[in-house]
């Protein structure tokens, strides 16, 4: 029994929500259903796309008029669905296998989680230009299911996962987090502390929408705002705050962070952003809001 929630801003996900029907309705016995909440978008073409959602057998379209943000809103579906499993997708993503339901069907008797992945669409000359793509490229080698289950809570994305209903409900997201950012990494502490049973596997969805690199940096930005205001309950959980609490790096970022702000700003917006500094320019940045 697996009821499909896929959050929504702003974004159109009438194909995916398609795509995942035609393959829950070829499983003999599964009971299903595919409920998407709009999280009181301002692009109404979006919203008028999607309300044909309604139409389809299985499937509801929720409009909110209230924006609450990336962990309540997740809150919300959960509380919403009605079977046994839980899977959340985000809604710029794309399903390319044909199994993909199957897959997570035929590996979660066993766990109370079980996170997918998330892949990349083929290098073009404009994505080689775009910061979040670069950033996730240079990732993707610890994408797989081996490397992720290594540190299984550590692992997580609210991209493409399935829970079971109770523990989703049990620990739930963190909603203090309205910004982008971190609801995943404080769900993995939470399971952790609980001894849930985690398994990572390799069945991806792909984005296919990719921020300008200044929209992009804003995100990131918002989601560093995040990590400061949650640095107690998140210690130990990210690489950043490893860094920003040694005092000789923080002290030296601090000084490199604001001489180069605007040169740092300018490249990470430009046409060939650098990941180097793009590290840079997070650690001082989330320094300067200390």
């Amino acid at each position: 029994m697996l009821s499909i929630l896929i959050p929504t801003y702003n974004c159109p996900c009438l194909d995916l929500v398609k795509s995942l029907q035609g393959q829950c309705a070829s499983i003999r016995s599964l009971e299903w259903e595919i409920v998407v909440a709009d999280d009181g978008s301002t692009d109404a073409a979006s919203v008028a796309t999607n309300e044909a959602i309604n139409t389809l057998p299985c499937c509801r379209y929720i409009i909110r008029e209230e924006n609450v943000g990336r962990a309540a809103i997740r809150n919300f579906l959960a509380s919403e669905a009605k079977y046994e499993w839980l899977l959340f997708l985000d809604s710029d993503v794309e399903i390319r296998r044909h199994d993909f339901i199957s897959q997570y069907l035929n590996a979660c008797a066993d766990y109370d989680l079980v996170c997918g992945r998330y892949d990349l669409p083929a290098t073009s000359e404009s994505l080689l230009r775009n910061l979040r793509y670069r950033y996730e490229s240079s990732y993707i080698n610890c994408h797989s299911a081996s490397v992720r289950n290594l540190h299984p809570f550590q692992s997580l994305s609210t991209a493409n996962f399935l829970i079971r209903r109770s523990v989703m409900l049990a620990h739930p997201f963190n909603e203090v987090i309205r910004r982008y950012g971190y609801e995943d990494v404080l769900l993995g502490k939470s399971l952790a502390h609980s001894h849930a049973r985690v398994l990572h596997i390799d069945n991806p969805v792909t984005l296919r929408s990719f921020d300008t690199n200044a929209d992009y940096l804003s995100k990131v930005d918002a989601s560093l705002i995040t990590l400061r205001d949650i640095h107690d309950d998140i210690h130990g959980y990210s690489l950043l705050l490893h860094y920003a609490d040694l005092p000789f790096i923080s002290s030296i970022m601090k000084c490199f962070y604001r001489i180069f702000k605007p040169h740092l700003r300018k490249n990470l917006c430009g046409d060939s952003p650098s990941l180097l500094l793009f590290r840079f320019y997070k650690l001082g940045y989330y320094l300067s809001l200390k």
